[in-house]
């Protein structure tokens, strides 16, 4: 039995306009997270599910660097929000994206770069341009010739990078794992200092006991 219904993932060749696989790959993305209780777009292809606390919205892009019957990009851009009634809202509840999620600190030895794709070998590297050691989570990857197998690796990817923490960011110990040991780019999305993220306020109003603003000064 064939792993989608959808016939432009089963039937497309080399002269496949790119945007028709784009548009296919988010339509079985969007079909797998249906039955699961998420709202799907399909005009602008994202994800969306919320409960009393959250709402988090996952976005799909492309590029303009796709080739014909070589490279189609599919980018998963995730963005959490409070619903909670936070005094200090100024940006509809904006807590963090993907800047929050996926650069992590690595080591101490500087400039060093790990890249963990969706599917794909890991990639390390020199950053001349950074003093600081992360790893950094792709979340970015290549769905032309797209199967079952690696379409479960994106499932994998969005249930365990970016899902989970809807659930962990309930809990003291998620805000936690989150904030400490976080890399500079992690702190710089959460902290707020750019008028954009609601997170120190958020955090503030579900765990006064967690002083946020100590966790998130840079080092």
């Amino acid at each position: 039995m064939d792993w989608t219904d959808n016939k432009t993932l089963l039937e497309y060749s080399q002269h496949t306009p790119c945007k028709e696989i784009f548009q296919a790959v988010c339509d079985e993305i969007g079909k797998h997270y249906e039955k699961r209780g998420f709202k799907y777009s399909r005009s602008s292809p994202k994800i969306t599910i919320k409960d009393k606390i959250f709402k988090v919205e996952i976005c799909f892009w492309s590029s303009r660097s796709n080739i014909p019957g070589e490279y189609v990009n599919l980018e998963i851009l995730p963005n959490f929000y409070s619903n909670q009634p936070i005094k200090e809202k100024k940006s509809k509840g904006f807590l963090f994206g993907h800047t929050g999620l996926f650069i992590h600190k690595y080591s101490d030895n500087p400039k060093k770069i790990k890249i963990r794709q969706i599917f794909g070998d890991e990639i390390e590297r020199i950053d001349e341009y950074s003093d600081e050691s992360v790893v950094k989570d792709n979340n970015n990857c290549n769905v032309y010739g797209l199967n079952e197998a690696n379409f479960s690796k994106i499932i994998e990817f969005i249930d365990n990078k970016i899902i989970i923490w809807a659930e962990k960011l309930k809990t003291e110990q998620g805000i936690l794992e989150l904030t400490e040991n976080a890399s500079k780019t992690r702190i710089w999305a959460l902290n707020g200092k750019g008028g954009n993220s609601e997170f120190v306020p958020f955090v503030k109003l579900n765990f006064p006991n967690i002083e946020i603003e100590k966790l998130l000064e840079k080092k």
